[in-house]
C-alpha cells in the first residue's frame, strides 16, 4: 500500500501509454520501470482512421480532467450557498467519474505509471515541507 507521500508523487507520473508501431510485443511485457495491469494481455490494435475504445476513453478522461479543473474554480468562487452546494456535488461526481475512467484504462492496460525512486520522493517531500514554513498563518504550518 502506498503512503500519502508516495501517492502524491505517483500522481505526477501518471500518463497514458502510447502505441508505437513495430513494438507490438513490448506492450505485453512488464517493463522494470513501469507499473501496469499484469492481467492485461491485450495486443495493441494497429492505428487506423477509426476511433477505437482506447481513443474514446482517453478523450473522455481528458474532458473529465478539464471539467474538474474548471468546476474547482467555479466552486471556489461561487458566492451563493445553494449554488456552491450544487456545484460541489457535481464537482465530486465528476471527480468520481474521472477516477472510474482511469481505473478502466488501467485495467485494460492502456494507462501505465512509472514508479518513483524513494530518494526522489523523500527529496520532494522535504522540499514541500519547507514550503509550509512560508505560510502566513501559523495554524497551517507543520
Amino acid at each position: 500500500m502506498f503512503n500519502q507521500q508516495q501517492s502524491m508523487t505517483g500522481m505526477q507520473g501518471m500518463q497514458g501509454s502510447q502505441y508505437i508501431p513495430g513494438q507490438q510485443g513490448m506492450q505485453n511485457q512488464q517493463q522494470p520501470n513501469m507499473i501496469k495491469n499484469p492481467q492485461s494481455n491485450l495486443t495493441p490494435e494497429v492505428k487506423s482512421s477509426r476511433i477505437n475504445d482506447r481513443d474514446t476513453l482517453n478523450l473522455a478522461l481528458s474532458q473529465e480532467k478539464f471539467i474538474t479543473d474548471n468546476l474547482n474554480v467555479f466552486v471556489r468562487e461561487a458566492s451563493h450557498r445553494q449554488l456552491h452546494n450544487d456545484v460541489m456535488r457535481i464537482f465530486n461526481e465528476t471527480h468520481a467519474m474521472t477516477r472510474e475512467f482511469f481505473d478502466l484504462m488501467f485495467r485494460k492496460g492502456w494507462y501505465t505509471l512509472e514508479p518513483e525512486q524513494p530518494q526522489k520522493m523523500a527529496q520532494t517531500y522535504q522540499q514541500f515541507s519547507q514550503y509550509s514554513t512560508q505560510f502566513p498563518y501559523p495554524m497551517y504550518r507543520q
